[in-house]
């Protein structure tokens, strides 16, 4: 099937896709207080795991035929960038992990061009990158007011999971993952992930003491079954029928729904130095996602 152009209805169905990637740190961390980070990490993993074997079944395929060495590093790595991201959320503000976060595409194309080299070089790109880790300073040294407030090493943390997520991205497109279909590659990060996440949980401190509440309920539904398994799907269906640049150049739209729900549904309020650091990675973003003519972003 040949790549289209975005339609109209492609486009509305990718802003709702970016805006639930947007909503999930405002999900996890409006139930900080009932259920541990890492153990609502470890669920969504179990639930997406779960709800994406059904579909391989119903689609009458096999997912675990993939090369064992590169599917436990992914494992690994989507376990660790979940973990550091869901602890980093107890110790910042939604707004500061959503922006901070979606840092990655950033590494992401850095590592295409000088670690695995499968894209060439180009200035204009180190540059918005350049500009967007200058944004990831002033963020991480704004503060934050309202419900929740900010601190540098929940906004580590929280790059911390961004380099994980580069890093996982990195090394499919180094190995033989690369010529897997994108769901079986998910469905490897989620399964993998499971058995470290549910080990995390049993640390110190009640990991497993929960006050369920229907907003613990509601958001772990979103987590598992909107995020980690329908608009991932959707996603990389969206990536198989249209143009990878175009697709990617909406990115920018995640961390900017992040920071509206920390504010609309958190009471989050930021100052003059976030929004300036989280306009320079926005703006970074739409750079490494631009394409110049005759080449792919």
């Amino acid at each position: 099937m040949p790549l289209q152009p975005l339609t109209s209805r492609a486009i509305l169905i990718l802003i709702l896709v970016f805006a639930a990637f947007g909503a999930q740190q405002t999900a996890v961390k409006a139930v900080v207080s009932d259920m541990a980070p890492l153990t609502q990490t470890f669920l969504r993993s179990l639930g997406g795991t779960v709800l994406l074997a059904l579909w391989f079944v119903s689609q009458r395929r096999n997912p675990f035929r993939a090369p064992t060495g590169p599917s436990m590093l992914l494992g690994l790595l989507f376990a660790l960038d979940f973990g550091f991201l869901y602890l980093g959320l107890a110790l910042t503000s939604a707004a500061h992990a959503a922006v901070i976060y979606y840092t990655a595409p950033m590494m992401i194309a850095l590592g295409a061009m000088y670690i695995v080299r499968d894209e060439p070089v180009r200035r204009f790109k180190v540059l918005g990158i350049l500009f967007a880790f200058l944004g990831v300073a002033l963020t991480a040294f704004s503060g934050a007011s309202g419900s929740g407030a900010a601190t540098v090493l929940g906004d580590l943390l929280c790059f911390a999971g961004a380099v994980c997520w580069a890093a996982t991205v990195l090394v499919i497109r180094a190995t033989d993952l690369r010529d897997l279909d994108a769901p079986v590659v998910l469905f490897h990060q989620l399964f993998g992930s499971v058995p470290l996440l549910g080990l995390a949980t049993l640390v110190p401190d009640g990991g497993w003491a929960v006050h369920w509440s229907p907003a613990l309920i509601g958001s772990l539904a979103f987590q598992t079954v909107g995020v980690a398994f329908l608009s991932y799907l959707v996603f990389f269906a969206m990536l198989r029928r249209h143009y990878t640049s175009q697709v990617s150049a909406m990115n920018f739209l995640a961390p900017l729904f992040g920071v509206v729900f920390a504010v609309v549904l958190l009471g989050e309020r930021q100052n003059a130095l976030f929004w300036l650091g989280a306009a320079a990675i926005v703006g970074g973003l739409c750079v490494v996602n631009q394409r110049r003519a005759g080449h792919p972003a």
